[in-house]
Formats: structure tokens, C-alpha cells, sequence
């Protein structure tokens, strides 16, 4: 039997670093850069423009806490092509791996 390591990552390790993530998340939500898309984000929407205009500072706010957390990685993933309105953001996980590299 082969008792060789395997070069993935341990789950101990991942469990850190997804912790250390959603640490970062949060803290990126609390700084005043990004804190003012909460504020806008938080008040009801009755029209269409302003669930639209809603939509927008959701989508700002995203942006905002990814940058905050590695500018590099999101410029590599989001700035060419950013996320819009309505976008299901499928790069997300991308974005987190690109993270992580970086940690290493």
C-alpha cells in the first residue's frame, strides 16, 4: 500500500483558511470604504428603481470586500470583465483559490 502524502491540502489547513476568509469577509464589510454600500444596500426598495439601484450597491458591495481582501486577485478575476447586475457570480471560488495561493 502507498502511504504517500497527498500534495492537496490538509483539511485542517483549508478549515484555517476558510475561517481566516470569512474573517476577512467580515472585516472587509466593517471598513468605512465599503460600509456606506451597506448603508444604501439596507433601505427598502419600492420601486423598480430603487430594487435596480438596490442591485447596484449589492453588486458594489461584492466588489468593495474583494478588493479589500486581495486587490491582485480580484484585478486578475473581476476587473476586466465585472460582475453585473442580475450576474450569478460563478467566480467566487475562483477568486477564493486565487486567495489562497497567495496564503501559501
Amino acid at each position: 500500500m502507498n502511504n504517500k502524502k497527498s500534495p492537496s491540502m490538509s483539511f485542517t489547513r483549508r478549515r484555517q483558511l476558510d475561517e481566516t476568509f470569512r474573517r476577512l469577509n467580515r472585516q472587509c464589510e466593517q471598513k468605512e470604504t465599503c460600509q456606506k454600500y451597506l448603508l444604501i444596500n439596507s433601505q427598502p426598495s419600492d420601486t423598480s428603481i430603487q430594487q435596480h439601484q438596490k442591485e447596484l450597491t449589492e453588486i458594489n458591495m461584492i466588489n468593495c470586500v474583494r478588493r479589500c481582501i486581495t486587490n491582485a486577485c480580484y484585478r486578475e478575476i473581476y476587473e476586466k470583465d465585472p460582475l453585473e447586475r442580475g450576474e450569478i457570480d460563478v467566480r467566487a471560488n475562483h477568486f477564493k483559490s486565487c486567495w489562497i495561493k497567495e496564503q501559501k
